[in-house]
């Protein structure tokens, strides 16, 4: 469903007519909330900011909305989620687990290669996250420098109490 959601969302987001863009600042188009409730959906980490919540206040031209937009696009990855065959994995992992400690015998072979696996597993998602978080830096980078001189100094400002808000 998160999926779907996600590509719904850049669909609308795609669909937009510049009009959209241009319309007063108390007036956001139902397709950018969206796309900030999504972003928002994922976990913060240290570092992390929701530039979607920040852009509005910055007075952005009709070609600084247009370049975030494409940005945006270029971006638009989702966030790494756990392949289906390595969720079923850890579930018979946790099921060896509970075998492990309710058997009568305890098995060093079982138990050490059961861990080995979970951590093969999180290892993975560990580098698929920090692709993602790359990538997120890499967008809020590129959006940065189509800001003006004042708009940097105050999404700076901002960025930083939305920090200290968290």
């Amino acid at each position: 469903m998160k999926s779907f959601t996600r590509v719904v969302t850049l669909a609308a987001l795609s669909s937009l007519s510049m009009a959209a863009f241009a319309a007063p600042a108390t007036e956001v188009p139902t397709a950018v909330m969206t796309e900030t409730v999504v972003v928002q959906e994922h976990a913060p980490v240290k570092g992390w900011v929701n530039t979607h919540s920040i852009l509005p206040q910055l007075n952005l031209s009709t070609q600084q909305k247009a370049l975030v937009q494409k940005i945006d696009h270029q971006y638009a990855s989702q966030r790494p989620l756990m392949s289906n065959e390595n969720r079923q994995t850890l579930s018979n992992l946790q099921q060896l687990r509970r075998n492990l400690v309710t058997g009568k015998r305890f098995d060093d072979a079982k138990a050490k290669n059961m861990i080995a696996q979970e951590q093969q597993i999180w290892a993975q998602q560990q580098q698929a996250r920090a692709d993602y978080d790359f990538l997120q830096l890499k967008r809020e980078h590129d959006i940065y420098q189509i800001l003006t001189p004042k708009q940097q100094q105050q999404y700076w400002h901002l960025r930083q109490q939305q920090k200290l808000l968290r």
